[in-house]
């Protein structure tokens, strides 16, 4: 190495040159920089930065040399490297340096104080600018790097989730997919699926709620005239809060749940709000638009894959329905008893049956006219499901018959039910009818009187005509005389 103050030959700058550049871009390739920037790896290359700064110093003769201007570079690679005590124990280090070399090279003198000063100043607040900026823009650059391959990350998720979604017609299924991609790219702590039924929305299923929370929420639900609402129902916009105690609404609605912020997504179905899709945190919480955007994507497509369930199931309604009693049909009677049947002999459980058909209905059609026959079979509909149980299958047989398949029914209380509907049709007020009205009624049960559906569909029939041509208006759970069980009424 050439004398302190002496100019260095070109190889030494080439050689300072390329340690500089090669710093600098260990700073901003990320994998070194992850590496060069851990606590062991900094002291390490601070000495190095300070050798090389020193080897500069020596051969260019420091700051009194011409190259002085490019010996920023040390303190800008200080302020990427280190942060506040770093870069202040750094520039304290380099500045001994400068005034060292200055020394030892012998031009530190008096007269030269003032523009040794002002070329430090310059030193130092080039160096530190241009680190700033540097950063900035390597942190800017590295921030959006990272928002987009998150962004990248949340569409793969979203795309894999439209995909489930609209493959199912199961709304618990639905519900959760929903769970499962949120947890996967929001810190939402728990999710509410919530529907309106009526003026309130009622809890349909949720992910991380105690039940004492759920009943904690029934006793006072959101409604449809609740305020905070408004901006979902009216504008069907999504409700942003970061703080439930602004609301003094959902405070008094969700006393006693832990929860901070809460975030609310419309579900439209039709151009209508039908719910929303709630998610919470215990702490106080803000999304970023990143964040929103997934959450509304996330809520758009459950909006789709609901409309598309309730077409399904209207369109379901609208085939299992007979379209004069609003009862279910012949069709789908046909599943049900099939299905019950194979249910009951598998697992040894009773099946009842019952067929009712209207005695003397095509006198009474053609004496008052169809209008009055059809208002007849609404009226007969209207009465026997007073007395049918909720959990019983009742049908419109066809013409002037009805249905009711009674599940994990014994005989005894199923000749009981069918009495029970025999009365209150003979019982119809007058005036309600053009004239009286009764009925005659068959019923069997598994394995009582059958051993599959056919034999217990024969059984009921037969006993139902047995009925009607042994005097009708009564029940009848057999169709031989000598078999004694026969109900008269």
């Amino acid at each position: 190495m050439a004398a302190l103050g002496l100019r260095g030959t070109q190889i030494d700058y080439i050689i300072a040159g390329i340690y500089l550049t090669l710093s600098l871009f260990c700073l901003l390739a990320t994998p070194i920089k992850n590496l060069t920037t851990r606590s062991g790896f900094r002291f390490i290359f601070l000495f190095i930065d300070l050798a090389v700064t020193s080897f500069m110093m020596a051969r260019t003769g420091g700051v009194t040399s011409d190259l002085y201007p490019f010996l920023f570079i040390p303190v800008l690679l200080a302020v990427l490297r280190y942060r506040y005590l770093g870069i202040i124990l750094c520039c304290s280090i380099m500045s001994a340096i400068f005034s060292a070399t200055a020394f030892f090279s012998g031009t530190l003198l008096w007269s030269m104080a003032k523009p040794l000063a002002m070329r430090l100043i310059y030193l130092f607040l080039a160096g530190m600018i241009g680190g700033y900026l540097f950063k900035q823009t390597y942190l800017v650059k590295e921030e959006l790097s990272k928002r987009l391959t998150r962004w990248n990350i949340d569409l793969q998720r979203l795309n894999s989730f439209s995909q489930q979604v609209t493959a199912s017609s199961d709304l618990d299924e639905i519900f959760n997919q929903i769970t499962k991609t949120i947890r996967q790219t929001s810190i939402s702590q728990m999710i509410a699926l919530l529907l309106f039924d009526g003026e309130i929305l009622k809890i349909y299923d949720t992910e991380g709620w105690d039940d004492d929370w759920v009943d904690q929420y029934n006793q006072n639900p959101l409604t449809t005239q609740s305020l905070t609402l408004a901006p979902i129902i009216i504008f069907k916009e999504p409700l942003l809060c970061s703080s439930i105690r602004k609301h003094p609404e959902l405070v008094r609605t969700f006393d006693g749940i832990p929860i901070e912020s809460l975030f609310a997504f419309p579900l439209v179905i039709s151009g209508e709000v039908h719910g929303m899709l709630i998610v919470t945190s215990q702490s106080s919480h803000s999304l970023d638009d990143q964040e929103t955007q997934i959450l509304t994507s996330i809520t758009s497509q459950a909006s789709m894959a609901l409309q598309n369930i309730l077409t399904i199931t209207t369109e379901k309604h609208k085939a299992d329905t007979d379209g004069l009693t609003g009862l279910f049909n012949r069709r789908y009677f046909n599943e049900q008893i099939e299905w019950l049947a194979d249910r009951a002999i598998e697992q040894k459980l009773p099946l009842s049956l019952i067929l009712m058909d209207i005695d003397n209905f095509k006198k009474y059609n053609d004496t008052y006219g169809h209008p009055a026959g059809d208002h007849l079979l609404k009226i007969m509909t209207a009465v026997i499901s007073e007395v049918v149980r909720e959990h019983d299958v009742f049908a419109r047989y066809g013409g002037e018959e009805f249905a009711v398949i009674l599940k994990d029914t014994h005989n005894k209380l199923a000749v009981q039910i069918a009495e029970r509907i025999r009365q209150v049709v003979a019982e119809i007020p007058v005036g309600t009818l053009k004239c009286p009205v009764t009925i005659s009624i068959g019923v069997g049960t598994l394995p009582d009187q059958a051993n599959d559906r056919f034999s217990l569909l024969d059984f009921v029939d037969k006993s139902l005509y047995y009925a009607k041509n042994n005097g009708k208006n009564r029940v009848s759970c057999g169709y031989k005389e000598n078999l004694k069980i026969v109900k008269n009424g």
